[in-house]
Formats: structure tokens, C-alpha cells, sequence
């Protein structure tokens, strides 16, 4: 549990940085002649890319581990982890090497990274749920995935503290590289830790009784498991629109011009992701009791009601600069996000053991590639919508991005339609 609760941090405190230091990573990367708008989206696309990466590592790491084991391939990924995070740290400037290169080799990096953290959660998420209790599966599930929203909760601190303490110009100049590297510090920790676990016990008993599936991928693929995964697949692009209308287009929302600086809207930003790191384990603990479909439906339909308006608040709050409606409205957005605190447990249910890591791992993969890296595109194309772009304004995404957020609700709340309630399952 805390082997991945570890894991998973790391994985949302790289990705973090991305999105956290997006206003300093856009003025780096400055293509010419691109509107405000169009160049947060450049920069978006370096996330996009590292979500379209993870099915590559979530089919390789997660097809290996169903048939060799869980432990040795958590040693690996996170280690994959580490020596990304340094690379990325220490990539030339556009200065050093011209704009369209130091773009290119950022994007490739990047993309090596996302192959890593797809391995991570289709190995360690598994793995995690594979020790866990049946009866805890929910709280423990709960408690892995939430180290997500705190490693995005701590690594906009840790941009706050920076920024204070050297200022926005040398963060623009040079802090943003140390940034990148701090990530390297809880790698190791991750590290020592998976060094001492035990194999699955789950995995250790189908091996002893001869049920290791020689090609989890292609029969995953194949009925009867098709059906499951393709159910998977559409919840996950689901929960993935909504995931990051909030995580990573609130950036874009609260700082700019005439609205919050760097060092209130971290501040804004990592106190409503702390928010959601305790509601994912709220969320996890009551799907224990209540089930996992039926609550996550009325979330969805929450979710849907109440998107849009409170973009409203939110994108009002940063024009007048009002940070306590803005805190307000920025914990009310990571509550749309809590569903997260099933998913360990439900994926997991989902899938037998003789494919579950490879079914865990593409099924929340493929709806990263979907729903992660296809936000980008679907949320530019709402702004180039007249209607829409007028509301809005010059440079801003806001309904846009609400209008995604709602979206991924609806098609969340369709595919447990097709679901059967989980929570009483065998793995």
C-alpha cells in the first residue's frame, strides 16, 4: 500500500510540475504569432503527450507482469522514473539548441516518461490490491490513489516555496529545472521500499496451479474479456475529461493578466488538490460500505449539474480577484474529482488474475490516451466555437474546459450502466 501510495505521488508530483509550472514553461517555449490561449495549449500538449505515452508502458510492463510477476517490474518502472526525472531537468535551452529542438527533445522526454508511469499503475495498482483485504479493498484502493492529488498538492507547494524564495525570474530563468530534479529524492525512497516486498500473493497462488495466461494482452482483447475492458476503457476516457478539466486547465483559469499571480494561485491550486487527497480517501472507505456504481453514478450526475456554473464562479473569482471565493470554488472543482477513490479497487474487480495487470493497466491507460491527451484538442475546438469564445473572452478557457468536464460526467455515468456492482468480488 504504501509502496504505491509512493509510486503513484511520484507520478502526479511529475506531472504536477508540468501543469503547476505551465505560466514559466510558456514563456520558455514562446512560439510566434500564438495567442494567449493557444500558447497554454502548447504547453498543455507536453501532458497531453506523456498521457498518450502510458499505454505503451501500461501493455509492455503490464503484459510482462502477468506473466513473470508483479515485484521485479515496480523496480524497474520507478527506477525508469528517476533517470527521466534528472533528463528533464537537464535539457538544453531553446537558447542553446533553437526553439523547434529544445521543444522536440522536452516532448520526447516526455513521452519516455509517460511509458514508465503507465507501467507503474498497471503493475503497482495490481499489485497494492492484490495484498489488499477484501473488505478494506475500497479504503486501501482509496488511499493509493490519492497519493495523486498530494503529490499535485505538494508540488504546487514546493513551486509556492521556490518562487518566494528566488523569485519569478529566476524560476523562469533556472528554477524551473530544480524543480523537475527535486523529483528524483522520492524515487529513492520508492525505491528502498519495493526493494523489500514480497511477490503478489494472488499471482503467487495462479502460478502455483498452472493458470498463468501465456498471452494476457491478446485474450484480454478477445470475448469474454473484450466486453469488460471496453466498458473500462470508456469509463476511464470518462473520468479522465473531468480529471483534468480541473487538474490542468485551473492553471489556465485562475493566473494570468489582471487576475492571480504564480505565488496566490499555488497556493489556490495545492490547497484544493489537498482537499481532494483526503476526499479520495473518503470516497474509497464509503464504496466499502455503499458500493462502488451506484455511488459514482450520482457523482457523475453531480457533475454534470453543477460543472459549468461553478466554472463560473471560478473564472468570476480570478477577474476580481477574490481569493476566498476563489479557494472556495477551487475545493468545490476537486470535488468533482473524488470518484478517483474507486478506481484502484474497481479496475482490479473488473479483470481476472491471469490478465488483470495488463487489463488494469490499458483499460486506465487507453482512457488516459482518450481522455488525457484528447482534452487538448476537444477543449480548443469548444473555444473555437463563436459562442463559446465570445463568453469567454480573449484568452480564456474556461466554459471550454467546463463543457469537457461535463462530457467525461456523461460518459462516465454511461459505461456503469453497463457495470455490475464490484465491490463483493473475488480477485
Amino acid at each position: 500500500m504504501w509502496s504505491q501510495f509512493l509510486g503513484f505521488g511520484i507520478d502526479a508530483y511529475d506531472m504536477a510540475m508540468v501543469v503547476v509550472l505551465a505560466p514559466v514553461l510558456s514563456r520558455i517555449f514562446v512560439f510566434p504569432r500564438v495567442g494567449a490561449a493557444w500558447q497554454f495549449l502548447t504547453v498543455a500538449l507536453l501532458y497531453a503527450v506523456t498521457m498518450a505515452a502510458r499505454p505503451v508502458g501500461a501493455v509492455f510492463f503490464g503484459h510482462q507482469a502477468d506473466k513473470i510477476g508483479r515485484r521485479l517490474l515496480l523496480l524497474v518502472t520507478i527506477a525508469g522514473v528517476g533517470v527521466m526525472s534528472m533528463a528533464c531537468a537537464l535539457i538544453p535551452s531553446p537558447a542553446q539548441i533553437g526553439l523547434p529542438a529544445a521543444y522536440a527533445v522536452f516532448m520526447a522526454l516526455r513521452f519516455v516518461m509517460g511509458c514508465f508511469f503507465g507501467g507503474e499503475y498497471a503493475v503497482g495498482h495490481t499489485f497494492a490490491m492484490e495484498h489488499a483485504p477484501a473488505a478494506r479493498r475500497g479504503a486501501i484502493g482509496g488511499f493509493v490513489q490519492s497519493g495523486f492529488p498530494l503529490g499535485y498538492a505538494v508540488a504546487s507547494f514546493v513551486v509556492l516555496g521556490a518562487t518566494l524564495w528566488m523569485g519569478e525570474p529566476a524560476m523562469q530563468a533556472y528554477g524551473w529545472r530544480i524543480m523537475f530534479a527535486t523529483g528524483v529524492a522520492p524515487v529513492a525512497v520508492a525505491w528502498s521500499v519495493r526493494r523489500s516486498l514480497t511477490e503478489s500473493p494472488v499471482f503467487e497462488a495462479a502460478k502455483n496451479s498452472g493458470q498463468i495466461e501465456k498471452r494476457p494482452l491478446i485474450s484480454l482483447l478477445q470475448p469474454p474479456a473484450r466486453g469488460p475492458f471496453l466498458q473500462v476503457f470508456v469509463f476511464m476516457t470518462g473520468l479522465f475529461l473531468t480529471d483534468y478539466a480541473v487538474y490542468q486547465f485551473m492553471p489556465a483559469i485562475l493566473q494570468g493578466p489582471g487576475k492571480f499571480d504564480l505565488i496566490q494561485y499555488t497556493f489556490i491550486y495545492g490547497t484544493a488538490l489537498f482537499f481532494a487527497f483526503l476526499g479520495y480517501n473518503l470516497y474509497g472507505w464509503l464504496s466499502d460500505r455503499w458500493g462502488r456504481r451506484k455511488m459514482t453514478m450520482g457523482y457523475c450526475l453531480a457533475v454534470v449539474l453543477l460543472g459549468i456554473p461553478l466554472y463560473q464562479i471560478l473564472i468570476h473569482a480570478a477577474r476580481t480577484q477574490s481569493l476566498a471565493l476563489a479557494l472556495f470554488a477551487a475545493l468545490c472543482a476537486a470535488s468533482f474529482k473524488l470518484a478517483w477513490g474507486i478506481v484502484p479497487a474497481y479496475l482490479a474487480e473488473r479483470f481476472p488474475t491471469r490478465m488483470r495487470s495488463v487489463g488494469v493497466g490499458l483499460g486506465y491507460s487507453a482512457g488516459a490516451l482518450v481522455g488525457g491527451a484528447g482534452i487538448v484538442p476537444l477543449v480548443g475546438l469548444f473555444h473555437l466555437i463563436p459562442s463559446v469564445a465570445r463568453i469567454e473572452g480573449p484568452g480564456e478557457l474556461w466554459l471550454s474546459s467546463a463543457a469537457v468536464l461535463t462530457l467525461g460526467a456523461v460518459l462516465s455515468f454511461v459505461a456503469l450502466l453497463k457495470s455490475p456492482e464490484t465491490r463483493d468480488a473475488a480477485l
